[in-house]
């Protein structure tokens, strides 16, 4: 006997399990998409805006390195403005630069928890369905008289179609989790890095 199991069979038998890693995957590109796009924006114009506030803090222009953060539309922008015109105190301004450099990688942050925790449950998600179909291909098996083995095994595939699904929802949720975190971390030690350099410099100029 012939057995035919089309994608809507399938979807059928994955159930509400299937149903859920769908709407998962869905939500997971959504958000990805919508972070890449945010992350694109906030940190775009960098390198040139640091070769620049680096030329103008150099040849003593503070006006213009002020200009230059006040215009930047960026998160670099009042970070950098914080380490040209935060307290007098250096120390006070680095904590001020610091808080920040934080709030700035929290912003880069904001919603990786989201991806990482899809990455880690997505695959129990879709084992478990797979599991419940497993277990209602035998219960078929069970309940159909003189049925071949060929009755198990397409219930049994049908049922991996979970497992399948929870990692097409994991590999890309973890790997935008990795890629948006580093992209942060990155931002955050580029930012404490010329922090630091704008505040020696000036420290220097003040000793002078």
């Amino acid at each position: 006997m012939a057995f035919h199991v089309g994608v809507k069979d399938i979807i059928v038998a994955g159930g509400a399990t299937l149903w859920l890693l769908i709407a998962a995957s869905i939500y997971s590109i959504a958000l990805m998409w919508q972070r890449w796009r945010f992350v694109n924006r906030v940190t775009a114009g960098l390198s040139d805006l640091l070769d620049r506030l680096r030329a103008a803090v150099a040849a003593g222009d503070m006006p213009a390195a002020v200009k230059l953060c006040q215009s930047h539309q960026g998160l670099a922008g009042p970070i950098l403005l914080t380490a040209l015109t935060g307290p007098t105190n250096r120390d006070e301004r680095k904590r001020a630069i610091e808080r920040a450099v934080l709030q700035a990688v929290s912003a880069l942050q904001k919603g990786t928890t989201l991806l990482g925790t899809m990455a880690t449950v997505a695959p129990f998600v879709g084992l478990f369905g797979t599991v419940i179909g497993v277990m209602r291909a035998f219960r078929d098996l069970a309940s159909a008289a003189g049925a071949g083995p060929g009755v198990v095994a397409i219930g049994i595939s049908e049922a991996l179609v979970c497992t399948a699904a929870g990692l097409f929802v994991a590999i890309p949720a973890v790997a935008a989790y990795n890629y948006f975190n580093h992209r942060a971390a990155r931002f955050g030690d580029e930012m404490g890095w010329i922090g630091d350099e704008v505040l020696d410099h000036l420290t220097e100029k003040a000793r002078r």
